[in-house]
């Protein structure tokens, strides 16, 4: 038991330290007007579960994952951000001139840019996408407490929940649901820009 508590405290951190960025895409996910809150919470799930996954091999088979590689994954949220970004100009265009409807811009399935058959797996590849910080802190981690591997898994599931029910509660509280609401447009483009440069500047080489 003694030893337990301190590496439950491990992972604690460890997955605290390595999401908190994830926690303003997961709002953002959720203020998103085309994104259903379950997709999101299922997308979140299987994007934390392929990351601990490629831990799990590449501590196991002592893979190092160049970080090059991990930072290509930021143009995907940087390319999604910049339409989006665009989309959301052609609607203020539009709506400067009453004779065309804003829908045939920018409805519910032209926001879908991506093609992807499922909610979810966009919100899953973004969450992967958002990875680096991830795979950089759980590889070493679990090739050097292999005996706490179970045990690190089975908390970052329970933490995965946690920031789940916080992404959705800080979009959904009543002192600021409808703010976020209104500006939906104009915010989840620029996180995922935000995002997407910081992926792709943490793969540069030193």
């Amino acid at each position: 038991m003694s030893r337990f508590l301190p590496e439950l405290l491990v992972a604690i951190i460890a997955f605290a330290s390595t999401n908190v960025d994830d926690l303003l895409l997961l709002s953002s996910l959720f203020i998103a007007s085309n994104l259903r809150a379950a997709s999101v919470v299922i997308g979140q799930f299987i994007g934390m579960s392929l990351l601990v996954l490629i831990s799990v091999l590449a501590a196991h088979y002592m893979v190092s994952i160049p970080f090059a590689w991990i930072g290509t994954l930021g143009l995907f949220p940087l390319c999604l951000g910049i339409l989006r970004l665009a989309k959301g100009s052609k609607v203020q265009i539009v709506k400067s001139v009453p004779c065309v409807k804003e829908e045939e811009f920018f409805g519910k399935e032209q926001l879908r840019v991506t093609r992807l058959k499922s909610e979810w797996a966009l919100a899953a590849f973004l969450t992967v996408a958002n990875g680096g910080d991830n795979l950089s802190v759980y590889i070493p981690l679990f090739a050097l407490q292999r005996p706490f591997v179970p045990l690190y898994i089975t908390v970052f599931g329970l933490m995965t929940g946690i920031w789940c029910f916080l992404g959705y509660f800080l979009t959904n509280h009543r002192l600021f649901r409808e703010k976020l609401k209104r500006h939906a447009a104009t915010i989840v483009p620029w996180v995922l820009i935000v995002l997407g440069l910081k992926v792709l500047l943490q793969g540069r080489p030193g």
